[in-house]
């Protein structure tokens, strides 16, 4: 017996095709310098038609050749990223708060051969390409002619306008019909821990999150609800929400180049997004801004925040203030982004509403997981706690051109050969290592405790920076923290807590104890730090997380200027 049923490929071209007919006049604003481009769905259709063509006819890309895009999140981006997908290239968005080392590494790993760029980064650009043997080919956005910048370039690199390329061009294109396993883009990891790697996902993959991301479960990317994507596209894709978006008929807002909170205020003011995402630096320092300046009306009922937990009192206070949802979303680049969603089951109420909202979230059916301590598994009760692994339909099982891959050069690490799974981020029976050490509920719903590298040991114990993080920012008198691990002869390592203050409060030993002591009552004393120091800002990663790299530098060099209490046992 077989199934009856038809067996058509996923593929972004059918998402596109759909959005730009079914949903054609749904709009897509973008902000750049203060002006409004609105454009719809059915004419991204047509210029992601228009410029395969070009890619095709002019610049020579076929098959599964990577192209690479140095952008914004704006219209034009929307439009690469459909048309280099659909038509059976591979998508590759360049991080440009990476280090310039690290953006030619990942040129030259991917073999990207043209690059599509905003022209405000053209300088950056044109550092980077100096040994980038691959590309032939830079396209600027705009109508400019950019030919003066080929003198900076490599003779090999020809330089190009986009409204040029696109220019005369036919605006339908016959997608090509492939394998919905075939590569449609690639993303790198941040490179916190080494060179960044490559993660490529298949059209299948992104089909199938892109449909999850419409369940009541997850983002809920609903037809009519405007959705303001704060995520930059080249953070795994702006967490998918395009593709999602041309299938529901949502309509989209790009903050274009300017996320300051004053332009978002705007933003929000004049487009009235319904449902926003963005890492929680965004949303705190809005808040913020709000707090001085109020506005005349709230459009959002629901920000989705990933890349790191929010502080529990920015949760409540959009939540008291403007009736706006702040809901957690766990992921990195390994699982899609969006593995859990922290929405409350249906007739939970109260504290124990709240105890879902401050979680991770729950697991969706197409994302299977597992806590382990010790080579354990562990039974999921929130009392069990150990470092989260996952596997699924858009989870990777290896990285791009992996020194690790098995030596027929499988995208399968670990089929046919024995590895040592200590050094690697996969199992040998194929799971994914987050690399997150947290427990899960019964009924599925995530509390990520701590990166592993980050927990600090003392004394035999662990203690969640994490943890005090979000415990230290509930005090009125802090803006942010971070916590890292401060070397100690007698426990090994104990909490140092490096601090911005807001500017009426005074960085002193009064001040640290202070907020020690708003610490007692949520801690034992044991975890309580006694190192704390109060700088003017914390540097951020390219994915706005806290640069703890960074931090551990500066301790190490003598930087940063230590408060000292009484640690555990000292009176």
């Amino acid at each position: 017996m077989r199934s009856t049923m038809q067996n058509l490929p996923l593929l972004i071209s059918r998402v596109l095709e759909y959005g730009s007919t079914v949903h054609g006049t749904t709009k897509v604003t973008t902000f750049f310098e203060g002006d409004t481009q609105e454009t719809t769905f059915a004419a991204i259709g047509a210029r992601a038609a228009a410029l395969a063509h070009a890619l095709h006819d002019d610049l020579g890309i076929t098959g599964d050749q990577r192209v690479a895009t140095l952008m914004f999140n704006c219209a034009e981006h929307l439009e690469a990223m459909f048309a280099i997908t659909s038509m059976g290239a591979v998508f590759n968005p360049l991080n440009k708060q990476l280090m310039n080392d690290q953006i030619r590494h990942i040129i030259n790993h991917a073999e990207d051969e043209v690059i599509i760029a905003d022209p405000s980064l053209a300088e950056q650009l044109g550092r980077v390409l100096q040994e980038c043997p691959s590309v032939r080919a830079v396209v600027f956005i705009g109508t400019e002619d950019f030919r003066a910048f080929a003198e900076h370039l490599p003779e090999h690199i020809s330089v190009h306008s986009y409204e040029a390329l696109l220019d005369g061009r036919s605006t339908h294109y016959e997608w090509p019909v492939i394998e919905e396993s075939s590569p449609a883009a690639i993303c790198y990891s941040t490179g916190t821990t080494g060179a960044p790697k490559g993660v490529v996902y298949s059209h299948r993959s992104i089909y199938l999150q892109s449909m999850s991301l419409r369940s009541n479960d997850s983002l809920a990317v609903t037809h009519g609800e405007s959705f303001l994507c704060c995520v930059p596209i080249y953070h795994v894709l702006s967490w998918g929400v395009p593709f999602a978006a041309f299938m529901a008929g949502s309509p989209l807002v790009f903050p274009g180049t300017n996320t300051s909170p004053p332009a978002l205020a705007n933003l929000i003011a004049i487009a009235h997004p319904r449902v926003a995402h963005g890492v929680p630096t965004v949303w705190t320092q809005l808040m913020v801004h709000y707090l001085h300046n109020p506005p005349e009306r709230m459009s959002l009922t629901e920000i989705f925040v990933g890349g790191s937990p929010a502080p529990p009192t920015l949760i409540r206070l959009w939540e008291e203030r403007y009736g706006v949802d702040v809901i957690h979303v766990w992921g990195m680049t390994e699982t899609s982004t969006v593995g859990t969603v922290s929405r409350p089951p249906t007739g939970v109420s109260g504290e124990d509403r709240w105890a879902y909202r401050v979680s991770q979230g729950r697991f969706p059916v197409s994302v299977e997981y597992r806590v382990v301590s010790d080579g354990q598994v562990l039974a999921r009760t929130d009392r069990n706690q150990g470092e989260i692994q996952v596997r699924g339909n858009w989870v990777t099982d290896a990285y791009y051109h992996s020194p690790t891959e098995n030596e027929e050069g499988s995208a399968h690490l670990f089929r046919g050969r024995e590895v040592d799974t200590a050094e690697t981020q996969f199992t040998a029976d194929g799971w994914l290592r987050t690399g997150d050490v947290g427990s899960v509920t019964s009924d599925g719903f995530l509390t990520v405790q701590d990166r592993a590298r980050d927990v600090i040991r003392s004394g035999g114990e662990w203690i969640y920076s994490v943890m005090l993080e979000n415990l230290i920012m509930d005090a009125p008198q802090v803006v942010e923290c971070a916590v890292i691990g401060y070397p100690d002869e007698k426990w090994g390592e104990r909490p140092l807590a490096v601090a911005v203050l807001y500017d009426t409060v005074e960085p002193s030993g009064e001040t640290a104890e202070l907020l020690r002591n708003k610490l007692r009552s949520e801690l034992p004393s044991w975890m309580l730090p006694e190192y704390w120091s109060f700088v003017d800002h914390i540097d951020k990663t390219s994915v706005d997380k806290f640069d703890k790299k960074d931090l551990r530098k500066h301790l190490a060099a003598g930087e940063l200027e230590i408060i000292k209490l009484k640690g555990p046992g000292e009176g």
